[in-house]
């Protein structure tokens, strides 16, 4: 079915023009009280319609950014309760169609793999789009990173994980290998098997490789913490009932590497995934303990709750060995980094200014935020260890930034990125933009760069 879609920064001739009876139809805005501002919109009844298409009014005044047109995208799709093909029609003003057509999109996410009861959702298009398939190559991963995060870690074991991976890169051109424990034993990654040793579901490492003979080559590491429950420092109860978001990194580099795949980047990519679960029992490292990294290098875990940066540095150390023209990594990894930033934007840290630039630059004209934060190196003294190179973790203040400064430490002096995406890879609050749970944050701003390196 047809919807016209009227966009209006003002109200004028050149609206009504599109309808039957110009005093009815304004009186009919009067009524219900529309204006031309942001987010407002208003259905109009057919027998107005000079189309003889339903129609809908919406309100552009005041959308000056990417955001503004991904929210008003997905604001009117939560409205729209049948399948529509919608027939934008610009009057008077300049749109973001790309914008609105990601956020319309967005809009139609539902996780209802546990509902005994599911219910239909609309399904939209826009007439005439040109943007359509690489809309939805965007929409398939983040909607793939959102789903990985939602299931609960009684169905998500490491298996389940690896499985879900395959399907996802099946029709793509991604090598994917599988390293199981003993691969893990063999080859010295003790942060890895560390954190796993308090569960009974053993640990793996996923790489991915997207185009291997492109010129530039970067690696991108994924924390994939499966579930946690803090280890033998044990979080609260209330702590513990989102730590299935905890291997958000780890969907976010799968998902990355499939839209890549899609879109044809000719930009060459590795994904390392550690999968693990930070769970207490007997066999699960102590507070104290030391471990041996991929490196060689040694850490004291004062506090097993801190353990994705176990995990993410033997990932690095192990990339590193490749020699990438850029090494990255995204994780869920601090608390610190949302008290600092906020729910919704992401912490980005990088050993090289113009690296650092370059990924802010690129996602200036992007609805994911970012902002940069310091290597403090005066900071490295709190996680020195008095037994061993370094501890896992430097005190309640400036958490971010010590938990940066560890993983540096394993990068081997290769150009780095490192995004903590701890605070928006989860939204807290059910709105048609981002709806309670994982929101895929990450994954169109990792695009944007490596898009831009291209």
């Amino acid at each position: 079915m047809i919807l016209d879609a009227y966009f209006v920064d003002q109200l004028d001739d050149k609206l009504l023009d599109n309808f039957h009876n110009k005093d009815l139809f304004d009186e009919f805005l009067q009524i219900n009280n529309f204006t031309a501002k942001k987010n407002s919109y208003i259905f109009i009844p057919k027998t107005l319609s000079k189309s003889d298409n339903e129609s809908i009014v919406i309100g552009i005044s005041g959308c000056d950014e990417v955001l503004d047109w991904v929210e008003l995208g997905s604001k009117i799709g939560s409205k729209l309760k049948k399948d529509y093909e919608l027939n934008i029609i610009s009057i008077n003003s300049n749109i973001d169609s790309y914008s609105f057509e990601f956020g319309l999109k967005l809009s139609a996410y539902d996780f209802d793999i546990f509902l005994s009861k599911k219910e239909n959702k609309p399904k939209f298009s826009i007439k005439d789009s040109n943007f359509e398939e690489e809309v939805n190559n965007k929409i398939d991963s983040v909607f793939w990173v959102r789903d990985m995060v939602n299931y609960p870690s009684l169905t998500k074991t490491p298996e389940f994980f690896i499985n879900k991976v395959k399907e996802l890169i099946s029709n793509v051109n991604i090598e994917l290998v599988v390293y199981d424990k003993n691969w893990l034993i063999e080859n010295n990654f003790g942060g890895v098997l560390g954190v796993a040793s308090g569960s009974i579901k053993d640990p793996y490492f996923l790489v991915g490789k997207y185009n291997t003979e492109a010129k530039k080559q970067i690696a991108l590491i994924g924390k994939g913490v499966l579930f946690d429950s803090g280890g033998l420092s044990l979080k609260s109860p209330s702590g513990m009932e989102t730590m299935k978001t905890d291997m958000a990194g780890a969907a976010t580099a799968w998902g990355l590497i499939t839209l890549l795949a899609k879109q044809g980047v000719d930009i060459g990519l590795t994904v390392y995934t550690p999968l693990v679960e930070n769970m207490p029992s007997g066999t699960a490292i102590r507070p104290g303990d030391v471990l041996k990294m991929r490196n060689g290098k040694t850490i004291e875990v004062l506090n097993t709750d801190a353990e994705g940066r176990l995990i993410m540095a033997d990932a690095l150390a192990y990339a590193s060995e490749f020699n990438p023209d850029i090494i990255c990594d995204v994780a869920t990894l601090t608390g610190s980094s949302y008290v600092a930033l906020g729910l919704e934007v992401g912490a980005v840290f990088s050993n090289n200014i113009e690296l650092a630039n370059q990924f802010l630059e690129s996602n200036k004209l992007s609805h994911e935020r970012y902002h940069q934060l310091p290597l403090e190196k005066q900071y490295k003294k709190l996680i020195k260890s008095d037994i061993a190179d370094m501890k896992n973790t430097g005190g309640s203040f400036g958490g971010a930034i010590t938990a940066a400064l560890l993983l540096e430490e394993f990068i081997n002096n290769i150009q780095w990125l490192h995004l903590d995406i701890a605070g928006p890879a989860r939204s807290r609050d059910n709105d048609p933009l981002t709806p309670k749970g994982g929101t895929g944050f990450g994954v169109i701003g990792l695009f944007n760069f490596l898009n831009s390196l291209n």
